[in-house]
């Protein structure tokens, strides 16, 4: 084995002292490179042959701009056509010597050897990036590709397997046994592919798996039909906004026949700047730098016999989502979402993203994201998609899928990604107070216990935040402590103390608002309600008997005088009827909407139908029965001057205002979030 390897390297050594090589040393390049070694002598015994090799290059040469090639003729490899890519300042110069030396005439004999010596040479100097290959092109007929040729390449081919690169053959016209058995022994060396090209109008397949390694792109067949001289063919192309290259392939079996591309506005693509076209006597390539976004229409006349059509773009517009999580267990979240080009985001103005959740069960959810400012977006405009999803039942990864739809492109980009749901900390009230508070006396109410999927989880006493509503009454004096007898140690068991000076109600709300995850997080808990009244005083029991006699004792007086009552009682209740025709009167009428989160119309206030008792008796009030809206029932709806309010009949954390349970009465303000039962609801005036 050392032996063979030995002879090889020499072999190499002889031959390189042999060839010169005209392409100069050059710092290492950051695209890989794809070399076009062709089997000079026995591609020209055919024209046919010839224009199929020729149509192969312009292809692989166009395809992407990541990507160089270098050509190499086996009947004079001495010669190094590139290397050279699309868009750089030689390149139509440089495609142009390859068609030449193609249809030179060259009757020299090819010499396979050497050409793959000069491969092995070019590589070395110009050190391509990985994905970079050899690609021999030959006839099928050759009768050069023998046993005894194989066993001089191997060698050289395993070289180029040595420095990463694959080692391709495509063979063109029909094939023989003997061509079809030398090319796969040679593939099978590197991990190459072998392919045989029969039919020109599929030779984009083999041109995209050769190059799609590096390019990323994948050509879309448009059209592949036969045409008469009497027939049109029209057909459009949506391009993306942000698109950098766009490129179309158009196949014709004949050379007669016109076509033509134009753009959103009708200008043909021959006068737009950037636009470079390279044909070949089956393949037209048209490739256009940052094309105008909207629809592109390419037509065809006059074209008898085979036309296909395949285009590419590169686009690099993307979704990211802005945080993968972890999301926190059966809590809702803010998903947020931006389209970004490398590291700039791209503001989409005219567009939509959905996002479409798959939870480990299989189950689908579908949320819409906006940067309108509403639901949990914050800005609007600044290019951050956002919107409340969850709360998921479920821990584990979720599959996502992003789709971004423009309202003037019929065209959906799509993006996919993943969320880790995880138990996040929450918070267990447990109420110990059975009663009413009594006054002015330091009261255990409660302890607070944090945990994380019912495993204690120790905390500092900073992350605990609390609110504390009295209404008319006064606040009165909360106190929550660590069990720990060190104020600054972390503790996850914690006790409550209320201390109030006046009787009534009260509500308490606790949340844990901390770094967890890697990121910002706020639980909020059940509130705790409580009450406190004023004890009653202790009075004396007077003996009844007592009283009996010394009313007896009392002498009785009769001094009966004028029935004022007859004038004061109906003008009293004249005042009283004035004064509630006044005040009905002087009452705020409903007025504002309620907008689910599609940004739809559910409630009118102003027109809402109500019985003629409710518009008489509560002109100011509407009951959330009223509405309809199921999770509603036990709120009112309040109508003042000046200001809008929503209250609760019974405490409930099922209807949250503005992300907080609604426990006393709340103004409502433009656009203020209502949460019932999983759904939201925006208020507007």
């Amino acid at each position: 084995m050392i032996l063979k390897a030995c002879v090889a390297v020499l072999i190499i050594v002889i031959a390189l002292a042999g060839a010169p090589l005209l392409a100069e040393a050059s710092e290492p390049t950051q695209k890989p490179m794809t070399i076009l070694l062709i089997d000079g002598s026995s591609v020209r015994e055919s024209e046919e042959d010839i224009d199929s090799v020729r149509s192969l290059i312009t292809m692989i040469s166009s395809i992407g701009t990541d990507r160089e090639v270098a050509f190499i003729d086996t009947e004079r490899p001495s010669i190094v056509i590139g290397p050279t890519s699309l868009g750089s300042t030689n390149f139509a110069e440089t495609i142009s010597s390859i068609d030449s030396e193609l249809i030179s005439g060259n009757s020299e004999a090819s010499d396979i050897f050497m050409g793959l010596v000069q491969a092995n040479t070019l590589i070395g100097l110009e050190r391509p990036a990985l994905g970079s290959n050899v690609v021999l092109i030959t006839s099928g007929s050759s009768t050069e590709n023998t046993a005894a040729a194989y066993k001089r390449v191997i060698p050289l081919i395993d070289q180029l397997v040595l420095q990463s690169n694959d080692f391709h053959v495509i063979t063109v016209g029909s094939t023989s046994d003997t061509n079809e058995e030398f090319a796969n022994a040679l593939v099978s060396r590197s991990g190459g592919e072998y392919f045989a090209v029969q039919n020109n109008s599929e030779m984009y397949k083999v041109v995209e798996r050769i190059t799609s390694n590096v390019t990323n792109t994948s050509l879309e067949e448009l059209n592949n039909s036969t045409l008469t001289l009497n027939e049109m063919v029209s057909i459009s192309v949506d391009v993306l906004p942000e698109t950098k290259n766009l490129q179309f392939f158009i196949y014709l079996e004949a050379s007669d026949g016109s076509i033509s591309l134009t753009n959103p506005n009708g200008l043909d693509s021959s006068l737009i700047d950037g636009s470079y076209t390279l044909e070949s006597p089956y393949i037209r390539s048209i490739k256009i730098e940052d094309p105008m976004p909207g629809t592109w229409a390419l037509d065809a006349n006059s074209i008898n016999g085979r036309f296909a059509l395949w285009t590419t773009s590169q686009n690099e517009l993307r979704l990211t989502i802005n945080n993968s999580g972890p999301f926190p267990f059966n809590e809702p979240s803010s998903l947020v979402v931006f389209a970004n080009r490398g590291s700039n985001i791209i503001r989409i103005e005219d567009g939509t993203i959905h996002a479409y959740v798959t939870t480990p069960e299989g189950q689908t959810l579908a949320y819409t994201l906006n940067d309108a400012g509403i639901d949990s977006d914050t800005v609007a405009g600044d290019g951050y998609f956002s919107g409340s999803v969850g709360p998921f039942n479920t821990t584990g990864l979720h599959a996502i899928t992003f789709e971004l739809s423009w309202n003037e492109i019929d065209y959906v980009l799509k993006s996919d990604a993943s969320i880790d749901v995880q138990h996040f900390p929450s918070l267990q009230i447990n109420e110990l107070l059975e009663g009413d508070l009594n006054l002015n006396q330091r009261t255990h109410v409660a302890t607070i216990n944090v945990n994380v999927e019912g495993q204690p989880y120790p905390v500092s006493y900073d992350t605990l935040t609390w609110d504390l509503s009295s209404g008319d009454s006064t606040q009165g004096q909360l106190e929550i402590q660590a069990n720990t007898s060190s104020g600054d140690a972390q503790d996850w068991i914690f006790d409550v103390f209320m201390t109030v000076d006046s009787p009534g109600q009260r509500t308490v709300s606790f949340a844990l608002q901390l770094e967890y995850g890697g990121q910002s997080y706020i639980y909020t808990a059940t509130p705790l309600y409580l009450s406190s009244v004023e004890q009653l005083a202790v009075t004396s029991i007077t003996d009844e008997n007592s009283l009996l006699d010394q009313s007896q004792n009392q002498p009785v007086q009769n001094n009966p005088g004028f029935p004022w009552w007859v004038i004061v009682f109906p003008i009293s209740l004249g005042i009283a009827i004035i004064s509630i025709l006044v005040n009905w009167a002087l009452q705020t009428r409903p007025k504002g909407f309620l907008f689910n989160d599609r940004d739809e119309r559910v409630i009118d206030f102003a027109t809402l139908k109500r019985g003629l008792f409710s518009k008489i008796l509560f002109k100011n009030k509407i009951s959330g029965s009223e509405l309809g809206m199921t999770g509603l029932e036990e709120v009112t709806f309040k109508f003042t001057k000046g200001k809008i309010c929503i209250e609760t009949n019974k405490p409930s954390a099922s209807v949250r205002v503005d992300n907080k349970p609604l426990s006393k009465k709340t103004e409502l303000v433009g656009k203020t979030w209502i949460g019932v039962r999983g759904k939201l609801y925006s208020f507007v005036q």
